[in-house]
């Protein structure tokens, strides 16, 4: 299971590709609330929030680096490949790649 090390905002112009893309990678991906559209990766202790950019407007950042926790990287690696996302292995015991909004993913060993 991956969890969010620390919390970060994102903005996305496809809010719900970039909320699949991390429910491919195993993070648990919840709604903040039925009146608001933005969704929460993890839980509320470390989480991602995603803001739709086409409502809410574009944050002040282009794209930002998120960090994921791995209780097993290399079952991370498998069942990303397996579902299509390219994670390359890089300094050693760390996987990255993008999310399709082009943030850069890192999962590290817990």
């Amino acid at each position: 299971m991956l969890t969010p090390k620390k919390r970060v905002n994102l903005s996305s112009i496809q809010p719900n590709a970039l909320a699949t893309f991390y429910r491919k990678l195993g993070v648990t991906v919840q709604v903040i609330s039925e009146y608001e559209d933005s969704q929460m990766l993890g839980d509320s202790q470390a989480c991602i929030c995603i803001w739709d950019e086409n409502r809410w407007g574009k944050s002040g950042v282009s794209c930002t680096e998120v960090v994921l926790q791995a209780d097993d990287l290399w079952e991370v690696h498998r069942v990303a490949d397996a579902r299509g996302i390219p994670l390359e292995q890089s300094d050693g015991e760390i996987l990255s790649g993008t999310d399709p909004d082009g943030n850069r993913v890192i999962c590290v060993p817990a």
